[in-house]
Formats: structure tokens, sequence, C-alpha cells
């Protein structure tokens, strides 16, 4: 009888409640993954690999072990691009896409004002965001954004569609 069955699943069966939990109770913190477990070996080229009844599974993401950090080697923007992405992040990455990256739901940003795209001005932006789009799903922001907060989205999302602005959180202006 084949007993290396039963232990390769007892070990994953450990994985599943350690190494793939990766929120500590009653907190937001992120733990961090073990650092090593019995059934983790490193291939050549470093990369943990898992085996589960005979298949080799490699882990597909590790879980940050410390605060997030800005990404783009920590870009700037100024003080109107930085304030856009905080009111984009907070009104409209859900529809739009976080870092204004495509998503399926909504318009893509990124090409609707960039070079050629449909949005030729900032009048017209502010126009659709305030207005909404009925037929389009997108509701109206007239009574939830004041025109300094979608002037600031719209700075936002023209340098993320005139790749001056890379995905991630920019650095607060100092």
């Amino acid at each position: 009888m084949n007993h290396v069955a039963p232990i390769t699943i007892a070990i994953v069966l450990a994985l599943g409640t350690t190494a793939w939990n990766t929120r500590a109770r009653g907190t937001d913190e992120v733990a961090s993954a073990p650092a090593e477990t019995s059934a983790a070996q490193p291939d050549t080229a470093g990369t943990p690999r898992i085996e589960v009844l005979g298949a080799t599974e490699v882990p597909r993401d590790t879980p940050p072990t410390g605060p997030a950090k800005p990404s783009g080697k920590g870009f700037k923007v100024n003080e109107l691009e930085y304030e856009g992405w905080r009111q984009y992040s907070a009104n409209c990455a859900r529809c739009h896409g976080q870092d204004v990256l495509p998503n399926p739901v909504a318009a893509n940003l990124l090409l609707s004002l960039g070079p050629g795209g449909p949005i030729k001005s900032e009048h017209m932006f502010a126009d659709i965001v305030t207005a909404g789009r009925a037929a389009s799903g997108m509701p109206p922001f007239k009574e939830t954004l004041t025109q300094d907060q979608i002037k600031a989205i719209y700075a936002y999302v023209k340098g993320r569609a005139e790749k001056r602005i890379p995905p991630g959180r920019p650095a607060r202006p100092a």
C-alpha cells in the first residue's frame, strides 16, 4: 500500500490553513507566507514548487510582507494628478478598473482619453461625468463630485492615457 499519498494530502491540507490564509484574523494586516515547508522544494531557478499527488504546482502569487509601496519606483505626480488618483480610486475604479486599467464593465478610459479617442477635451469629460450616460449604465456624479474633483480626475486619467503616469500608487507630492 502506498503511504506517500496520505502524507502528501496531509501536507496539502496543512498548507491550506497556513500558506493560503493570507489575512491575519481580526486585522487588515497581511500575514507573511511561511518561509519553507517540507513540501516546498526549490527548482533550479529558485522557484518553490509544491508536489500534489505526483503533479507539481508552482505557487501563483506570494502575499506582500510589508506595507504597499508606490509602484513605478515612487513616480511623482503634481498635486492635481495626485488628487485625481485619490478621487478616481474612490469613485471610478470599481467600474473603469483600478489604475485606469481596462475593465469589461465600463468604457476603457485609456482609449477614450488617449490620442484619437472620442473624449477630446476636459469640458467633454466633465459633461459626461456630471450627467452620466444612462444608456451605458453610468450614473451621474453631479451630486457626488465637485467640478474641482472632476478636473483632478481628468488630469490623472489624461496622464495615464498619455502614458505619462504609470499604473500604481503615486508618491504624494511634497
